[in-house]
């Protein structure tokens, strides 16, 4: 049995964990950078992609066409892209109709708090951080990279009051630079991480705002909410993209075992 994992997320991980090295399963795991798919363990049964895939792309590798993923098609699709990955997982979606490959979409738990700003977009948290800090204030940004020539085009002072905290990988350090960041104000750093050191980093940068996204259970969505509260600090949330459902890791586990003791059963 073939398992394509579109990974890069703690679930991603911990898929293949579960499966590497176990019998009757070979996986595949594409991320969209190399230093996602260096995050993943090594085994016989897994190999590691990286690389940004458009849908045709996608459609070729789930049948077995490209040549990073020889062994024919793959039996199903497991999408572990990020809650607001949502093109991707758009993408992956309809390629996986086209190539007529099962799809399951893990969907992670969300954390509901009442300590929180939720807004829709990245344009609306910029808002919203310069209507909270007009007496001033600095800003922590813990969004990614990829919004923040948004938000320096919408907060007043964006070089001198904002501070990003980003994966420490050059695409990232270039997004922040391209938009104005002094080298000063990045924080390069893979979480998530815990209460105590979210704290450490509101304290130690005089936060008055964070803007976050609801990242779930394993973004370390929850920690970074009480750290702010813990520090007096607003807490503006990005919402989620709307989702067509999903199901969670454990649902996918319970499937893939499902599928493995068929093929064995043959």
């Amino acid at each position: 049995m073939r398992v394509l994992v579109f990974a890069g997320t703690t679930e991603g991980r911990q898929l293949v964990e579960r499966y590497a090295g176990a019998p009757g399963i070979e996986l595949a795991a594409s991320c969209a950078t190399e230093y996602g798919a260096s995050l993943l363990p090594t085994a016989e049964n897994v190999s590691a992609l990286f690389a940004r895939l458009d849908v045709e792309g996608m459609v070729g590798l789930m049948q077995g066409c490209a040549c990073d993923a020889p062994g024919g098609p793959f039996d199903a699709v497991v999408d572990c892209t990020h809650p607001y990955a949502a093109e991707a997982t758009a993408n992956i979606r309809e390629a996986s109709s086209i190539a007529g490959v099962p799809y399951m979409r893990v969907e992670r738990r969300d954390v509901p708090s009442d300590s929180q700003i939720a807004v829709p977009s990245a344009e609306a948290a910029a808002e919203a951080v310069n209507r909270l800090n007009r007496i001033g204030g600095n800003v922590l940004l813990t969004t990614g990279s990829k919004d923040l020539g948004v938000y320096a085009r919408h907060i007043r002072g964006f070089a001198e009051r904002v501070w990003a905290r980003v994966l420490p990988v050059g695409e990232s350090l270039s997004a922040a630079r391209a938009a104005g960041l002094p080298a000063s104000h990045v924080i390069a750093v893979q979480g998530p991480f815990s209460q105590q050191l979210n704290e450490a980093i509101l304290r130690e940068y005089d936060i008055a705002a964070m803007v976050t996204k609801s990242a779930g259970v394993h973004g370390g969505f929850q920690e970074k909410v009480d750290a702010a509260r813990s520090c007096g600090v607003a807490c503006v949330v990005v919402s989620r993209p709307r989702s067509e459902g999903g199901v969670t890791l454990a649902e996918v586990f319970r499937r893939i075992d499902g599928m493995i003791e068929g093929e064995e059963a043959r």
